[in-house]
């Protein structure tokens, strides 16, 4: 079993080569039977119709990469996943883990499988329902006395190899539900050794998600660099800061902007990030993400989201570059025909080896996505070719 540091290393490298997951394949999750994707590079840019499965791509690479329950959580609770019992006042919040199986199953036996392979080594998750026997001990110090009633006979077993690290029993309820109590339990047992993982979904970060990563790089070389990509939006943006008063007041409102303000030139009130419009919040997100996905991986649902097709290329180079030198692997989702020939403008027509950047368009009923290298993508966009 490779070591702590061993698993960074499958993601960061060496300064000469680095190691990235170059094929992927997923068994029995969502809404893939099967499916693989292959030749992939630094920055992927998944595409494909309506519910052709790019969400799920990135929720299995997640949950492969980190290997522990706070990553099923974060897939199920995205989507509104969960399990409620009004009539019961001491129901606790639960995921309902039915919704990651192929078919929606919740029957002993029934498994998905997560396989990531590399230049040089590889790593594979194993998430199976089975009944579990909790031993007294094991109950206790899952469940508190007062909600034993609430442990069902059933369990999901986390398994890993190669470079994920995990041997996990996580228990679930009569209903199949995963509970907040639960994983909270779990995690005051757990060491977290996995490489970075960052997930940006469609409705970009919550106000205290943006707060608290913003607060982590203030005075550091990477603070400039988020400005600077806050500056492909609106040159006149001199400084940003965050209001501690005002991040409090905006974490009841996930739908707000807030917590973030800028100074800007020839302005000398402060100005709420929120008055700038969605391009500027989601291109935060992203660069703050990029900067603390250091040695490891960013998944972004519906990249272009706020942003109009005249930053794109921007965005694309912030992204590709910032990537490259922090080795970040990224893998992205969009519908966007602006997205796709915006990255084709920064793509190298002449890349002869293994690409930095691709396109993997996804097909319903196709068990292995199409992949484009960075000739193609040149070459398609020049001709008008659609790939999406």
């Amino acid at each position: 079993m490779l070591s702590a540091g061993q698993c960074a290393m499958l993601l960061r490298g060496s300064e000469d080569h680095d190691t990235m997951i170059r094929n992927l394949t997923i068994d029995g999750f969502r809404g893939f039977d099967h499916f693989e994707m292959r030749d992939l590079g630094r920055v992927n840019l998944l595409v494909g119709t309506n519910n052709s499965g790019k969400t799920s791509v990135l929720e299995a690479i997640q949950i492969l990469m980190t290997g522990q329950a706070r990553s099923i959580w974060a897939a199920l609770s995205r989507r509104g996943e969960r399990l409620a019992d009004e009539s019961d006042r001491r129901s606790r919040e639960e995921v309902d883990v039915c919704h990651l199986f192929h078919g929606h199953a919740m029957e002993v036996g029934r498994e998905f499988r997560l396989k990531g392979v590399n230049d040089s080594t590889g790593g594979r998750l194993t998430a199976t329902i089975q009944e579990i026997p909790f031993d007294e001990d094991s109950q206790s110090a899952l469940f508190d006395e007062d909600e034993e009633d609430y442990a069902g006979p059933f369990g999901l077993l986390l398994k890993g190899e190669g470079f994920v690290r995990v041997d996990e029993k996580l228990p679930l309820s009569r209903r199949g539900g995963l509970s907040s109590d639960a994983l909270r339990r779990l995690r005051r047992t757990q060491v977290d050794e996995t490489p970075s993982v960052r997930f940006v979904a469609t409705a970009s970060m919550s106000p205290g998600e943006v707060v608290s990563l913003y607060e982590d790089i203030v005075l550091k070389p990477e603070e400039d660099r988020v400005i600077r990509a806050l500056k492909t939006i609106e040159p006149t943006i001199e400084r940003i800061a965050t209001t501690s008063k005002e991040s409090r007041y905006y974490r009841s409102y996930p739908g707000e902007r807030g917590g973030v303000v800028v100074k800007c030139a020839g302005v000398d009130q402060r100005i709420p990030i929120g008055s700038l419009g969605d391009g500027i919040w989601r291109m935060l997100g992203l660069a703050l993400a990029l900067v603390h996905a250091e040695n490891g991986v960013l998944l972004v649902d519906e990249i272009d989201t706020g942003l109009h097709f005249t930053v794109m290329s921007d965005m694309w180079k912030l992204v590709s570059e910032t990537a490259k030198r922090l080795h970040v692997q990224v893998f992205a989702t969009t519908h966007s025909r602006d997205a796709v020939d915006s990255l084709a403008a920064i793509s190298r027509a002449d890349v002869s080896e293994d690409s930095d950047v691709t396109i993997q368009r996804l097909e319903r009923d196709k068990h292995r996505a199409v992949a484009y290298t960075e000739q193609e993508i040149v070459v398609a966009a020049e001709r008008g070719t659609e790939v999406r």
